[in-house]
């Protein structure tokens, strides 16, 4: 803040320890307020990849049990070959399958 000595001459007040606190104050609210919505934003993204896992599974549940129908609806027992190896590689879920399985037999 600026104000005239008796000489006319501006003087520069310095900023008092109490508006340097107080600008310290607004700026740890300020980081608070930031570092809140970020946790909220990870939360929220958190949920996301849950319900995509979950998406996954319910499709990948849905894919088998349709595969394994076809097969009845075609006439294959439960205990043809065909039909227990489908129902044992599909019962491993995703993570039984190789992942380069469309892959194999090229070089």
């Amino acid at each position: 803040m600026k104000r005239r000595s008796k000489g006319g001459a501006v003087i520069n007040k310095p900023i008092g320890r109490r508006k340097k606190a107080k600008s310290d104050d607004n700026l740890n609210v300020m980081l608070r307020m930031c570092l809140e919505k970020v946790c909220e934003l990870q939360h929220e993204l958190n949920k996301a990849d849950e319900c995509e896992e979950d998406a996954q599974a319910a499709g990948y549940a849905a894919c088998a049990m349709e595969a394994l129908s076809f097969l009845a609806r075609e006439g294959l027992p439960q205990d043809h070959p065909m039909v227990t190896a489908l129902t044992e590689k599909l019962a491993g879920g995703a993570d039984a399958a190789p992942a380069d399985d469309h892959d194999q037999g090229q070089a």
